[in-house]
């Protein structure tokens, strides 16, 4: 599997109906303490596209630097093919670049992609077929990378270095009722390990976790059957507890946030019903690890990764979340 087909656009082919289709990045460095998190977005509404372009910022020290701007971009300016391409934001083969103003703030990326885990498909066999019914996909050409380049923050100069980062893409005709979604490669025992976190909300309630761990060479699926039903998710913003095992590995964890430290954005489905989103790029993170032998084992420590500052934390649903006051300012918008 190769990375730049996974992320070949899919709107194009809508001929009616709605459709919302998203690239992102998200990077958390936590030896500085910075994180960002970046969307490249279209909407298509009564078939005419509109694109998206969002960029946040996370500062670990200074919370009253962390603020999510937008602005939108008309459909003679959204590229159809490869690259992604949003007026002058672009995602391609090796960076991604774009900037946005708004609410008295600026932001402005140049940044290279490095070497990276091998592309994903993020939905599970079982799963798909589900999927396809609706339209829907969601794969990680990058689920774990680096970034590196320059970041302009309000006219100051950042720049990363090998910052911890990965790459999305997701797609569908509606969105999911609700979700929780988190992810980590800046692990201070295992640099080399990773792990993406997605607990979504499908028909009458029903929750799918849907885990995988990336450790010592192995990737570990535990969204795939069997080892679904046996997973245990508890989101509960700003926390998230889970556990997953597989035959051979097990794992137990915690992921927290501050809400001073998130951002709070919203979608708005064809049907006009609206998600809050609340999300941070400076969410720690503890995991626990365990093996066994053989299945029916016993099961024995062999790692506990921490990541402070270090991991992409998500909750999503139909409630906004008071606690996290900084919300999405588009340009032509004030601050508040």
């Amino acid at each position: 599997m190769e990375a730049e087909p996974l992320n070949t656009a899919h709107w194009t082919a809508v001929s009616k109906g709605g459709f919302h289709e998203a690239w992102f990045v998200a990077a958390s460095d936590p030896r500085s303490g910075h994180g960002l998190w970046l969307r490249y977005g279209v909407e298509v509404r009564a078939e005419k596209p509109e694109g998206m372009v969002w960029a946040s910022w996370f500062d670990r020290d200074g919370p009253g630097r962390t603020f999510a701007l937008g602005k939108n971009v008309g459909p003679a300016a959204i590229g159809r093919g490869d690259p992604i391409r949003l007026g002058a934001a672009e995602l391609n083969g090796s960076t991604c670049t774009g900037d946005v103003e708004a609410g008295g703030h600026a932001l402005r990326w140049r940044l290279a992609f490095g070497r990276s885990a091998p592309p994903e498909d993020a939905v599970p066999g079982w799963l798909s077929p589900v999927a396809r019914a609706r339209g829907s996909g969601y794969v990680l050409p990058r689920p774990a990378t680096t970034v590196t380049g320059a970041v302009e923050v309000d006219g100051r100069m950042v720049e990363l270095q090998h910052a911890p980062a990965m790459q999305g893409h997701l797609w569908g005709r509606t969105r999911w009722p609700a979700w929780a979604w988190a992810r980590c490669s800046a692990f201070a025992e295992e640099p080399d390990a990773s792990i993406d976190l997605l607990d979504a909300q499908g028909p009458v309630g029903l929750r799918f976790p849907l885990f995988t761990f990336r450790f010592r060479g192995s990737t570990h699926r535990f969204g795939e059957l069997p080892w679904m039903p046996l997973s245990s998710s508890r989101p509960a913003a700003p926390t998230w507890h889970f556990a997953a095992h597989d035959a051979r590995l097990a794992i137990d964890g915690v992921a927290r946030a501050a809400p001073e430290q998130m951002v709070q954005v919203q979608y708005v489905d064809p049907d006009q019903s609206r998600r809050h989103c609340t999300h941070t790029a400076l969410a720690s993170m503890e995991l626990r690890v365990r093996s066994r032998a053989f299945p029916g084992a016993p099961w024995r420590p062999e790692a506990t990764l921490t990541a402070r500052s270090g991991s992409s934390l998500e909750f999503c649903g139909h409630d906004s979340d008071s606690r996290v006051q900084r919300m999405l300012v588009s340009a032509g918008s004030v601050a508040s």
